[in-house]
């Protein structure tokens, strides 16, 4: 059989199914509780696991790592309640605005525009990034209203274009939009 969507959702990989077999699932066990040995070594996992991530992606002991357990359409949706979206559209004097890039997946698309958000994508540049001055010109647009977020993939996981993360959060945060 040949498989062909590895831009979604790639096969399991050997290595990474022996580690889990021979090093995770002998001593897996339930987090909520450190009493048992199993429970004690999972939780372990979970802090380092928890750990790695925060490394990779610079961030401080004060910075939330969470764990939605349903990949990024979940992630995004926890990240939605958390904002408490649905209280905050229904006592607001407008919708909050989201902008999202050219290059997003669904699954950072479909959240907010459930959420009853005005969803503004951005266009692309000459080399299929996000358009900054396009960027700029919407956050100026939407300036007026109390809540902007943006949201944007960091990269692509159809094109492989990366975002310039750095560049699009100063130019969010230039305009007191919040960024994601």
């Amino acid at each position: 059989m040949l498989y062909a969507d590895y831009t979604a959702s790639g096969k399991s990989l050997a290595f990474i199914e022996d580690y889990i077999r021979e090093n995770v699932l002998p001593m897996y066990g339930n987090t909520h509780t450190t009493v048992s040995a199993t429970g004690r070594q999972s939780t372990y996992f979970r802090q380092e696991a928890r750990q790695i991530i925060r490394n990779g992606v610079n961030a401080s002991e004060r910075d939330a790592v969470l764990f939605s357990g349903n990949g990024v359409t979940g992630a995004i949706a926890h990240l939605a309640r958390a904002l408490y979206l649905e209280q905050y559209m229904a006592h607001s004097k407008g919708p909050a605005v989201v902008i999202t890039g050219p290059q997003e997946h669904h699954s950072n698309m479909l959240v907010w525009r459930e959420s009853g958000a005005d969803v503004v994508q951005i266009g692309e540049d000459q080399f299929g990034a996000i358009d900054v001055k396009g960027l700029e010109q919407q956050l100026k647009n939407y300036s007026d209203r109390p809540l902007v977020i943006g949201s944007f993939s960091a990269a692509s996981n159809i094109t492989g274009i990366l975002t310039d993360t750095d560049t699009v959060t100063v130019l969010l945060h230039k305009y007191n939009a919040l960024s994601f």
